[in-house]
């Protein structure tokens, strides 16, 4: 398709959006640790020096071409050390040191590589991805929970999928999947549209007349577990925000049945390529009343929240994207939710976001 031939940027091939992108979890990257990525059709490279500090790097030496971690390749303070001809790169990008060279060219002192930019928040690593090469103009928000008493760190899992986040973002407007997906109705379901950011407050009324989907190759049944915890029924509330185009945070609450309980979630969606994403979710889980929670429920837990963004899974993995699609009144704000996502795929002086701030209701 030509750009006369699309309705959205995003339906174009080759282009990957603009904002922060989740590449790592805290916890998987100590001091000295190099990591080899590949997003947005490109080989990078995450290492953390010595010093504490996470940086990610264009992936081949600007001297002879050498992958900055091959075999060889190591961190030497707060710089990566090429294992061709040993020369090392600080985390902004600019060469610090040649072994057998008197002086350090110009053209490798400042901008040798690209450093993209990153922040660490929230117990995870995220980049900014830009075509334009500009800066960040807006931030992830905190989690205040995290790191705090009574919540530990996230459990995660990770999934390569053939899809495109467009496919992905939908879920946060679209009220009719719950009942046949995830095992629940909707007793309210609002979207609150913002310029970098897109809101779903919802309770879900999980009961035993609702369908659901069971991922592939989980080792849990599902609906057996499903039957065990909701004596009796649980009524779950959740906001879900998705900042910029491809990080969901996700706050839910759930009194009654087994174990009253709340959570925070991360799901996130990192493009490789034109037709696959890295699809990531995580989880961390604490008592909503003080009470201690049943060591069976901790234990699980994160792995049926995985299980319930893994039911979406198995319908991305399979499904196409329809341009025009037939949409019925019960469905939820999708032709708004496009027109906000297609902003992140513009060039920036296009990228405006005029609408007023508004509550759509979906449940009538």
């Amino acid at each position: 398709m030509n750009r006369q031939e699309t309705r959205y940027a995003f339906e174009r091939p080759g282009l990957f959006a603009r904002g922060w992108h989740i590449v790592a979890f805290s916890q998987e990257l100590r001091a000295g640790d190099i990591k080899t990525l590949h997003y947005f059709n490109q080989e990078l490279v995450l290492f953390r020096g010595a010093g504490g500090r996470a940086a990610v790097l264009d992936a081949y030496c600007p001297h002879l071409g050498a992958h900055l971690n091959g075999t060889g390749a190591r961190v030497v303070g707060d710089s990566v050390r090429c294992p061709f001809h040993g020369w090392q790169f600080n985390g902004e990008g600019a060469c610090t040191a040649i072994p057998y060279a008197k002086k350090i060219p110009e053209r490798a002192r400042a901008g040798a590589l690209k450093s993209w930019p990153l922040v660490e928040k929230n117990g995870f690593i995220a980049i900014w991805h830009d075509p334009e090469n500009g800066e960040p103009n807006w931030e992830l928000p905190d989690i205040a929970e995290w790191g705090g008493a009574g919540w530990g760190d996230w459990r995660f899992n990770r999934a390569r999928i053939r899809a495109h986040g467009r496919e992905i973002i939908e879920n946060i407007v679209d009220i009719g999947h719950f009942p046949s997906v995830h095992g629940g109705h909707a007793l309210q379901f609002d979207n609150i549209f913002r310029p970098y950011s897109v809101t779903q407050e919802s309770r879900i009324l999980a009961t035993l007349d609702a369908e659901l989907i069971q991922p592939a190759d989980f080792a849990f049944d599902l609906e057996l577990m499903r039957r065990q915890q909701l004596s009796p029924e649980a009524n779950q509330w959740g906001r879900a925000t998705y900042h910029g185009p491809s990080i969901m945070y996700f706050f839910t609450r759930s009194e009654g049945g087994f174990a009253p309980h709340q959570s925070w979630w991360v799901n996130f969606h990192t493009p490789i390529n034109d037709e696959e994403v890295e699809l990531t979710s995580g989880v961390m889980v604490a008592s909503l009343d003080g009470r201690t929670l049943p060591t069976e429920f901790v234990d699980n837990y994160p792995l049926a929240a995985i299980a319930a963004f893994g039911q979406d899974v198995e319908v991305w993995k399979t499904k196409i994207y329809r341009a025009d699609p037939i949409l019925c009144d019960g469905d939820g704000p999708i032709h708004k939710l496009r027109k906000w996502y297609n902003r992140f795929y513009l060039p920036r002086a296009e990228e405006r976001w005029d609408e007023p701030e508004e509550v759509i209701s979906s449940v009538r």
